[in-house]
């Protein structure tokens, strides 16, 4: 799965539609996600500390993951400060390599992070060099000594450019027992902010053998935006909090027993320069 960047294999050559208001799909896709939307894995003991961000509420609750607009208290996903989650470790980057760890869980985890974009001629995706992207931190975040960090220019013109890992051995894994997943993240300066962070399962990924793909009804993928800062900030995604574009075939809930894996994405004609690190399941 290492490095396939091609939007033909994985169903992501095509032009999408923005949905409408603030929470856009434009953007995200590629490696197999699909057309505008993607996910995040899990798996570990428990993430490093570090600096934290500034305030936030946290984001439980919300609005069903099926569809219907979201609650308010899905609106700020920032973790606040001395809340405690309880975390499985998908990856902390430390090892400064592609691959997860097999992490904690009695459900075997394993699999790789990858860069994805679409084909435009003029989109430019860094680094050049896929095991490039776990890169130091100078100065340090804490006890964390390393982070992945990726970047584009505006030329990506379908459905956008990000990064995504899978993160079972079998395709799909059960991480029903997990009540989200938790990152931290920042943007550089000059960065946009708008991360779409997209949960891949079997439902509607165009190969899960569910959604009509012989109709394009498939990659409408469940997923949430968070904006980042210029600082560093952790941030929690509920399942409840998730919902579809409308783009594509339509399903009551995420299938969390049948997870494949995670995007964080960008949409079209959106530069970034953006950090990622400690990612995990929680409880």
């Amino acid at each position: 799965m290492l490095g396939l960047g091609c939007a033909q294999i994985f169903g992501f050559d095509k032009s999408y539609d923005t949905e409408g208001g603030a929470d856009g799909r434009g953007g995200a896709g590629g490696g197999d996600g699909g057309g505008a939307t993607a996910s995040s894995g899990a798996g570990g003991a428990t993430a490093s500390s570090g600096a934290g961000g500034t305030t936030a509420s946290s984001g439980a609750g919300g609005g069903g993951a099926g569809g219907g607009g979201a609650e308010p208290a899905c609106a700020v996903l920032e973790v606040m400060p001395g809340e405690s989650l309880d975390l499985s470790i998908i990856d902390d980057m430390e090892d400064e390599d592609l691959a997860i760890p097999e992490g904690d869980s009695a459900i075997p985890r394993g699999g790789d992070w990858f860069m994805d974009h679409d084909e435009s001629v003029d989109g430019i995706h860094e680094p050049v060099n896929e095991p490039d992207l776990m890169t130091p931190l100078d100065p340090p975040r804490g006890d964390s000594l390393v982070a992945l960090r990726t970047s584009a220019n505006d030329g990506f013109r379908v459905w956008g450019a990000g990064v995504a890992v899978y993160v079972y051995y079998d395709d799909y894994g059960d991480a029903s027992e997990y009540r989200g997943i938790t990152f931290w993240a920042r943007a550089e300066e000059g960065s946009s902010r708008r991360l779409k962070v997209m949960f891949v399962e079997q439902q509607t990924r165009h190969t899960g053998g569910i959604c009509d793909n012989a109709n394009d009804r498939c990659n409408d993928h469940f997923h949430k935006h968070v904006v980042l800062a210029g600082d560093w900030k952790q941030f929690k995604i509920p399942v409840e909090c998730l919902k579809q574009g409308g783009f594509g075939q339509q399903f009551d809930a995420p299938a969390m027993d049948r997870l494949w894996g995670f995007y964080f994405s960008f949409d079209p004609r959106q530069e970034f320069d953006i950090w990622i690190d400690d990612l995990a399941f929680y409880r």
